[in-house]
């Protein structure tokens, strides 16, 4: 399953403020979709960057990348329900981590044991 991962730096187009919307009604960690779209809407003017991973044209996974400077922490992601089990989420995380270090990052942290096991898949998870 090809995907394509795109920076996005606010949620102005509607139809993509939608569909992060409705990705992240499937997510545990908000209340619901318009409660990661409000969050996203105050964190994106500040040091976030929402990744998402899209195929033919709808988005079906997301990530955000938080921090400034050489280091960053990869959380919330969530991958549509129908896509999970495809390698989405490793192919989202690789791809983040390969746009962001072309950018200057040298380390990354994850925000929970998906984004952990991704990034110790890719070689990313340094020891303490």
């Amino acid at each position: 399953m090809p995907i394509n991962v795109e920076a996005v730096n606010n949620l102005s187009d509607a139809m993509t403020r939608n569909q992060i919307e409705r990705l992240y009604e499937t997510s545990p960690e908000f209340s619901d979709g318009q409660d990661a779209v409000n969050q996203l809407d105050t964190l994106l003017a500040e040091d976030t960057v929402l990744y998402t991973a899209i195929f033919n044209d709808k988005i079906i996974g997301a990530i955000w990348s938080v921090g400034t400077g050489s280091h960053r922490l990869l959380q919330n992601i969530v991958v549509h329900p129908a896509n999970r089990g495809r390698g989405v989420a490793d192919r989202l995380v690789g791809e983040v981590c390969r746009i962001e270090e072309e950018s200057g990052v040298k380390t990354f942290s994850p925000g929970c044991g998906a984004i952990h096991r991704c990034l110790a898949h890719l070689g990313k998870v340094t020891s303490a």
